[in-house]
C-alpha cells in the first residue's frame, strides 16, 4: 500500500470509535441545552411564540411535551453512544428524529438552489443554505447513517420477511466508498461538534457565528 493510500485509508473500528464519540457529544450537549442555556438553539425558557427557525419546531414546542421528549431521545442518544451500551438500538429510536431535523435544513436549501437556478436566488444566500444544512442537522445525519452501515449486521435480522426467517449471509461490501464515508463522517462531523463545543457558554466561539448560516 503506498503512503498515499495509508493515508486515505482509515480501519473501520477505529472510525466507528471517533464517530461514536463526536455523535455523542453533539447530541448530548444539544438536548441538554433545551433546559440548560449552553447553545444558541431553542430553549424550554424561551418565550412561546418567539422567533423560531422552523414553524415545525415551533408547533412542537406549542404541544408543551413534544420538543422534550425528542431532547430526551437526543440525551438518551448522547449517554448511550458516549457509554457504548445500546447504541445500535438507540440509533433506530432516534432515527425518525434525526431524519426530520436534517429534513428541515435540506428542504430550504434545495429551495435555494432551485431558485437559484431560476436567478431569483444570489450565490451568498445558496452557500448560507448549504452550510446551514451541514450544519448541523446534515452533519449529525451523515455520523448516524455512518454508525447505522457499520453496524448494518446488527440490523440485518430487522430486514427478513417473517420474525424465525433465517438470516442472509450476504453482505454489502465497498471499501472505497466506506473510506470516503468514513472520513467525511469525522472531518464533517468533527467539525461540527468542535463548532457546538466551541458555543458551550461561548467560552471559545461567540453565538454570533451562526451569522455565517443566516441568508444575506
Amino acid at each position: 500500500m503506498s503512503d498515499a493510500a495509508r493515508i486515505a485509508h482509515i480501519d473501520g473500528a477505529r472510525a466507528v470509535v471517533i464517530v461514536r464519540w463526536v455523535l455523542g457529544v453533539q447530541c448530548l450537549l444539544s438536548g441538554l441545552n433545551w433546559w440548560f442555556r449552553i447553545l444558541p438553539f431553542p430553549n424550554i425558557l424561551d418565550p412561546v411564540g418567539g422567533p423560531m427557525k422552523h414553524q415545525v419546531i415551533a408547533a412542537m414546542i406549542a404541544t408543551g411535551w413534544m420538543f422534550s421528549a425528542a431532547k430526551i431521545v437526543e440525551i438518551l442518544v448522547g449517554v448511550a453512544l458516549l457509554a457504548n451500551r445500546f447504541a445500535v438500538l438507540i440509533l433506530v429510536v432516534a432515527f425518525p428524529i434525526l431524519m426530520t431535523t436534517f429534513l428541515l435544513d435540506a428542504i430550504p436549501f434545495g429551495r435555494a438552489a432551485v431558485g437559484f437556478a431560476a436567478g431569483q436566488v444570489t450565490g451568498a444566500n445558496l452557500w448560507a443554505a448549504f452550510l446551514d444544512m451541514i450544519f448541523f442537522g446534515g452533519a449529525v445525519f451523515l455520523m448516524q447513517g455512518h454508525l447505522m452501515i457499520e453496524w448494518f449486521g446488527n440490523y440485518r435480522q430487522l430486514f427478513t420477511p417473517t420474525p424465525d426467517a433465517a438470516v442472509p449471509d450476504r453482505g454489502w461490501s465497498c471499501p472505497r466508498a466506506m473510506a470516503v464515508l468514513r472520513w467525511a463522517s469525522i472531518l464533517i462531523g468533527g467539525a461540527s461538534t468542535v463548532w457546538i463545543v466551541g458555543m458551550v457558554g461561548q467560552w471559545l466561539i461567540p453565538w454570533s457565528s451562526l451569522a455565517v448560516l443566516a441568508p444575506r
